[in-house]
């Protein structure tokens, strides 16, 4: 869009549909017909998002013309596995163009996805990391950074289960890049040998992918949640024969402990135990990563050395870190 007149042209016709545009999108097109918006969408990574098409027009095609389009751009930036949101009862005319369906959570949104590398070649990656045990469980984490309160969750699940699959969000949103992330969490579990820590790819659906427009404001946790759910209980429970899923309570976040509920209601009818593992607590309050970012901010780094794994306050100390410190201390970000 190459006009704020355009701009609105477009949010209005989202709008006309129950949509709304999001803020992270980076392209969008749209075809005019005598000087009237009859269809828009955009890209976000490697995400097709926000498509609508009036009314007046429908079964002439569009969507396909914008989809293709779409597809045609990402191409020529190299991005050739792509996914789109559809709502459910418009996810068959996405089927017609070569996508193919990932998961669905009723009545939010369909997740489909084009292109090579997908969800069977994902799972084909995880079963090289197939572990037979009787009692297998996941965990899925951020760590921003990784911390003892980390560290003592996956202690606890590994003492517990015969294999502990922990999945590290890939989303590169925290003030702690991904690859740094990742490699602490590793360091910080070396020792415990049932651990299997993998990239969460793209199947561990983040606030970036998920189509916070096809939901009002306070749908979204729920939607989210039933999406990433159908995903885990679809694809990646079964290929490496999860039987359980551990989490750290969750007394700060509204969003986090609004997750864990839906856990609870959907990871059951699947055959998939819940555990919910106390906060571990050093002196009256719990370790969690913000604790530690608001020291850092506040120009505390020596007493994060309680809250933090010798490898992790180790980093911290390093030259390596002092980009990511003068980040956090210039960031007002929560993440």
């Amino acid at each position: 869009m190459k006009t704020l007149q355009e701009l609105e042209c477009v949010k209005a016709l989202l709008e006309s549909h129950g949509l709304s545009l999001d803020d992270d999108v980076e392209y969008t097109i749209g075809i005019f017909r005598d000087e009237e918006l009859i269809g828009t969408g955009s890209v976000s990574g490697k995400v097709i998002k926000c498509v609508a098409v009036s009314e007046k027009i429908k079964g002439e095609g569009i969507s396909a013309k914008i989809v293709t389009s779409l597809l045609h751009y990402l191409s020529g930036k190299g991005v050739h596995h792509v996914f789109i949101f559809s709502k459910p009862e418009s996810a068959e005319q996405f089927r017609s163009l070569g996508f193919r369906e990932v998961a669905r959570s009723e009545p939010y949104a369909v997740l489909l996805e084009t292109g090579p590398h997908g969800v069977e070649e994902y799972k084909k990656e995880l079963r090289k990391s197939f572990v037979d045990g009787k009692k297998v469980c996941c965990i899925v984490v951020n760590c921003n950074p990784f911390t003892l309160g980390h560290q003592y969750l996956i202690r606890t699940a590994a003492k517990e289960c015969d294999v502990v699959h922990v999945f590290v969000v890939r989303e590169d949103l925290s003030l702690f890049p991904y690859a740094v992330r990742l490699r602490l969490i590793r360091e910080g579990v070396a020792d415990v040998p049932n651990v299997r820590v993998h990239e969460g790819g793209d199947y561990i659906i983040s606030r970036a992918t998920f189509p916070r427009y096809f939901t009002r404001k306070t749908d979204f946790a729920a939607a989210q949640a039933a999406l990433d759910l159908e995903v885990f209980v679809k694809h990646i429970a079964p290929t490496l024969r999860i039987t359980s899923r551990y989490v750290g309570e969750e007394p700060y976040c509204a969003v986090t402990n609004s997750y864990n509920e839906a856990m609870k209601t959907i990871l059951p009818k699947h055959g998939i135990r819940l555990v919910v593992v106390p906060r571990l607590k050093i002196g009256s309050e719990a370790v969690s990563a913000s604790r530690v970012r608001q020291l850092i901010k506040d120009g505390l780094l020596e007493e994060t050395r309680e809250l933090l794994p010798e490898s992790v306050f180790a980093f911290l100390k390093s030259p390596e870190a002092r980009p990511i410190i003068e980040r956090i201390k210039t960031s007002d970000s929560r993440h």
